[in-house]
C-alpha cells in the first residue's frame, strides 16, 4: 500500500480513482490527497461518512474496532456499515 503510494506520487505507478471496479466516485475528494491509497486511519473515517452516514463519533468506533481486530465488534459493525450504505444509495456486492 505505501509502496503503491510513492510509485504513485513519482508517477511510476497510474493514478486512478475512483477505482472503477470498486471505489465510489465520492470518494474522491477523500482519497486525492493520497492519490487513490487509503493510508490514514482519518480516512477509514471520512468512507464511512460518505459512503454510510456514520457521525464522527461513529466513525471512531468503526476505527477503533478495526484496530481491536475483534471479530464481534467488526461483523457489529459491518452490519451497521451495510444498513447505513443502503440507506445512502449505494449499490455494490458486499462480501
Amino acid at each position: 500500500m505505501v509502496d503503491n503510494f510513492i510509485d504513485r506520487k513519482h508517477g511510476r505507478e497510474e493514478i486512478s480513482y475512483p477505482d472503477v471496479q470498486w471505489q465510489h466516485e465520492s470518494l474522491k475528494p477523500v482519497l486525492e490527497p493520497t492519490y487513490g491509497i487509503i493510508l490514514y486511519q482519518e480516512q477509514v473515517m471520512q468512507i464511512a461518512q460518505v459512503l454510510s452516514g456514520y457521525t464522527l463519533g461513529g466513525a471512531d468506533m468503526l476505527r477503533r474496532a478495526m484496530g481491536k481486530k475483534k471479530p464481534e465488534e467488526m461483523a457489529k459493525q459491518r452490519s451497521i456499515f451495510e444498513d447505513g450504505a443502503k440507506k445512502t444509495a449505494l449499490t455494490a456486492n458486499w462480501r
